[in-house]
């Protein structure tokens, strides 16, 4: 088995990956993690969950990064931070129920930066 420490998981949109990317690095992840880029993150919780519980399956990250972002065109008008917390929040625990000492960290890239999505 090959061991991941984290999972990465983000929007396609190509606005935040260099930022994304740079977060990874700075937390010394980069080579070291799963990824997965769906549109709109943890907007599509089932489909986003199988691919997740393919990487705890087959590398047991102990971490996963959910990479929420503003302006998701995923998401529609329906797009405050409040609506991207909710999602991330049942992506997260769908996933500790899978693997219960899993640390979960939900973020939201902007336009200024990342930062916790609280």
């Amino acid at each position: 088995m090959h061991k991941a420490q984290a999972l990465a998981i983000h929007c396609i949109d190509l606005r935040f990956q260099k930022m994304i990317d740079d977060d990874l690095k700075k937390r010394g992840l980069f080579g070291k993690f799963d990824r997965i880029s769906w549109a709109g993150a943890s907007k599509d919780l089932r489909d986003v969950k199988n691919n997740a519980a393919i990487s705890l399956k087959l590398h047991n990250p102990d971490e996963v990064l959910i990479y929420e972002h503003e302006d998701c065109g995923a998401y529609g008008k329906d797009n405050s931070e409040k609506t991207h917390k909710n999602n991330a929040q049942k992506l997260a625990d769908a996933l500790k129920k899978i693997k219960p000492s899993l640390k979960v960290e939900i973020l939201i890239a902007t336009f200024n930066g990342i930062k916790p999505l609280e």
